[in-house]
């Protein structure tokens, strides 16, 4: 990383920045009306001239050039790197580190074979490999390694509803990968994801927030999630009151 990346990545101006000199559009007729009423401010903050609207403006591209370019690191050496050029005791450099954690997810866990997201809230239990986002990494919790998560459009992610029998309120014939099963089911709680159920069929957590809601009614024709599986025997399949077309 070039040694004045800290600058790089934030100098430039912030919008909303103003000449000192000259004030905010009705700065002076406030002035002249609070003059006319025979009650003029006495105490004025830093900002009232300019009307107090900057907000930083980093300049991020070639932080993103940079992971992209070291995926297959170790994370400790490509953190230790970027850290090396941030300066922490400049606010504007250190508010850097806060768009880091936004692209890589650093607390990844493993469920079921499959590298996903442990933070808390609704994307917790959520695949890393794929992302919905062009700029999206995180860090292999076995190899410890920065990797690229691939990115798939959300109109690329729509589920596309299986052949479905219900038999009761909680148990459903699906087919599933040109098998079917017994699925058993119960309603989405209005809980946050960290404390919701877990999926088996999608294989992620689920909570109340209104994708898992609408990714549900496609799958199981509910707001619902599985909590069981099992395939279905054939003498288990001619007992179901599934179309006999559907089993050919």
């Amino acid at each position: 990383m070039r040694a004045d990346m800290g600058k790089v990545l934030v100098e430039r101006p912030r919008p909303g920045s103003r000449d000192g000199s000259r004030p905010r559009k009705g700065y002076r007729t406030l002035l002249r009306k609070e003059l006319a009423e025979g009650s003029p401010r006495t105490k004025e903050g830093m900002l009232a001239r300019s009307g107090g609207t900057r907000w930083f403006n980093e300049h991020l591209a070639p932080l993103r050039r940079f992971l992209n370019s070291n995926a297959g690191r170790p994370w400790n050496k490509v953190y230790a790197e970027i850290c090396a050029h941030v300066d922490r005791g400049n606010v504007v450099q250190k508010h850097i580190l806060t768009h880091l954690f936004d692209y890589v997810v650093t607390n990844a866990i493993v469920i079921d074979g499959v590298s996903c997201n442990g933070t808390p809230g609704r994307l917790y239990g959520s695949p890393l490999a794929e992302a919905d986002s062009h700029h999206r990494w995180f860090v292999c919790p076995k190899s410890g390694l920065l990797r690229r998560c691939r990115y798939v459009p959300r109109s690329m992610k729509r589920v596309v509803a299986p052949r479905r029998v219900p038999l009761n309120k909680s148990q459903m014939c699906l087919k599933l990968n040109g098998q079917w099963e017994l699925v058993t089911v119960m309603p989405i709680p209005e809980a946050p994801a960290s404390q919701s159920g877990y999926d088996v069929v999608r294989k992620r957590r689920v909570s109340s927030w209104y994708r898992d809601v609408d990714e549900a009614r496609a799958l199981y024709g509910d707001s619902v999630y599985a909590t069981s599986r099992r395939p279905l025997s054939r003498p288990e399949l001619l007992a179901m009151p599934i179309p006999i077309e559907w089993l050919n």
